[in-house]
Order: C-alpha cells, then structure tokens, then sequence
C-alpha cells in the first residue's frame, strides 16, 4: 500500500514538473539611435551607404557637392552657349533684313540688263535715186527704174546695247540685204565691165534686171518711249551702216520665148556700201530709211535712196 501511494505521489509529480513552462530570456538592449543632423537650407543630395558592426552601425554619406557644381558650370556654359547662338542668330536676321531692305530701295538694279539679243529683223523697201539730176541725160533716162524694185535685209542677231536706261541705247546687228533694180528699158548689161550696156531696139527682152548683195553692219542711236496704253512705244533712231560687195548678177526675161538669163558676174557696182540711216516707231507700225553716200555704180555720181518697213521677230 506504502509502494502504491508513492507511486502515485511520483507521478503526479513527474506531471506537474512537465506543465511548469521555461523562464523567459532577456530583452537584448535598443541599439543607440544616431542623432539627426540638423536641416540645411540648402539640402544636398546624397549617397548613404549602412554597415552594421556589431552593436555599432556605421553611416558613409557621398555628397554630391561636386557633382552639383560641376552640373552648375555644365548649365552655365550650356546658356552661354544658347546666348551666342541666339545672338549670332539676330544678327543673321539683320543682315537679311538689311539686305532685302536695300534690293526693295532699288528694284531696277536686280533686273538691269546691260542689252537684249533678238533672232531676227527684217528690212523690206523700195530702191529709187536720190539724185538723178546730177547725172548726164543719157544715163538717167536709160537707167530709170520701176517703182518695185525691192530690196531685202536679214539683220541676224539685232542687238540693243542700254545707256543707263531701257528708253536709250545702241543698235546693231549683222545684215545681209540683197538689193534689186528693175529697169523700165529693155537693157542688156555687158559682164565684165563698168556699166557697159545696150539698150535693146528688137523689143524681144521683156524684163532687164541687177541684183547686188551686201554683207554689212548698221549702227544706230535709238531713243524709245515707255509703253503708252492704247498706242504702244514711240522711238527715233538716227546712225550709219557699212558694207562689203559679196555678189552681183543679171537677169533678162525674153518674150516671144520662153527664156530666163542668169548671169554672175561684175556689172561695176562699188565695191564697198556706206550711208546714213534713220529708223521711226509708232506701236506696231516701223518705217527705215537708207541713204547711200557711195556711188552705185563705179565712177558714175549715181546714189541709192532705200525706204520701206522692218519687222522684228
């Protein structure tokens, strides 16, 4: 009973021992709390960087002092920059707008030609004499001619040479003109010679013709009017031409055959062609004059008078 009674009294013993809960450890201390640094007004940037030792804990702060002021200068340098380029920027818009300012003061100087080239004029006129009394009786009543005797100029290239001014030039160009005299008597030239000719008396000619062929260079003065509403221009030209002999021949028309004799040769026209000219303008209307200081013909005082219109294209 004794045994049973101390068993009894272990076990609840044993029991109680294993309900009893372990005490509980201690509270590790606080680390120490690092005092705040005081605010700046100015506050920095910074790199913070914890290292924990032990109970101790270590801070390693990277101003970014430096890096701010050289981003100072950066921006600084950086408007300098931008102040020259904006600078030199107006004073390019100065300079064009001081430029155009000058071209709208004188329009007419960007514009100006010194000269205008054309393709080509035309002279279409009448041959008479300007003084057929001063030659012998016999030579003016054989050598009348008819009233077309036409002659023909090709003035290639005609060109305006301006004189300060649009309304006032030189003009000039290279012409060939082609020059012919119908006679009204059957005349028969002889080749070869100086105004050598018969007269014929068969009345088998029908028609006697000379041609005779300039190369020459006029040059005139030329004074124009700006263009009146309703009319057009109004222009004068006074100057002189030069020419060289290039061709001469005959032509003879036979009437009861039917024959045509062409004949290249000398017939004793001078050699050379010099005179005066004039040129008058009215809108769309153009008349020329031409008037031959030289002789017609060789040794004979006999002078060509030329009149007619020009076309220019």
């Amino acid at each position: 009973m004794k045994n049973l009674i101390l068993l009894s009294i272990l076990s609840i013993g044993s029991f109680i021992s294993a309900q009893v809960q372990p005490p509980t450890p201690p509270v590790p201390p606080e680390p120490p709390v690092t005092p705040k640094a005081p605010e700046q007004e100015n506050k920095v940037e910074s790199d913070t960087t914890r290292i924990n030792l032990g109970s101790k804990e270590l801070l390693i702060i990277d101003k970014a002092e430096k890096k701010s002021k050289k981003q100072m200068d950066i921006t600084e340098d950086n408007e300098n920059s931008i102040d020259e380029a904006q600078e030199q920027e107006d004073i390019s818009k100065k300079g064009k707008m001081h430029k155009k300012h000058k071209e709208n003061m004188n329009p007419s100087k960007k514009s100006k030609k010194a000269a205008d080239v054309d393709f080509l004029d035309l002279d279409l006129g009448l041959n008479f004499y300007s003084n057929p009394a001063d030659v012998s009786d016999n030579i003016g009543d054989d050598l009348n001619l008819k009233l077309w005797s036409w002659s023909t100029t090709f003035n290639f290239l005609p060109t305006k040479f301006y004189l300060g001014s649009r309304n006032f030039g030189l003009m000039t160009s290279l012409g060939w003109r082609i020059g012919r005299y119908n006679f009204e008597n059957a005349i028969e030239f002889t080749p070869g010679k100086e105004l050598t000719y018969s007269i014929d008396s068969s009345g088998s000619i029908a028609k006697s013709l000379l041609s005779v062929h300039h190369l020459q260079i006029p040059l005139m003065l030329y004074v124009q009017s700006n263009k009146i509403k309703g009319l057009g221009r109004i222009g004068i030209g006074l100057g002189g031409y030069a020419g060289i002999k290039i061709h001469e021949s005959s032509k003879l028309t036979y009437k009861s055959i039917d024959r045509v004799v062409k004949t290249k040769e000398d017939f004793g026209f001078d050699k050379y062609r010099y005179g005066l000219s004039a040129r008058i303008e009215i809108g769309a209307l153009k008349f020329f004059a031409n008037m031959d200081m030289n002789n017609t013909w060789k040794n004979q005082d006999l002078r060509t008078l030329e009149c007619g219109i020009w076309l220019d294209f």
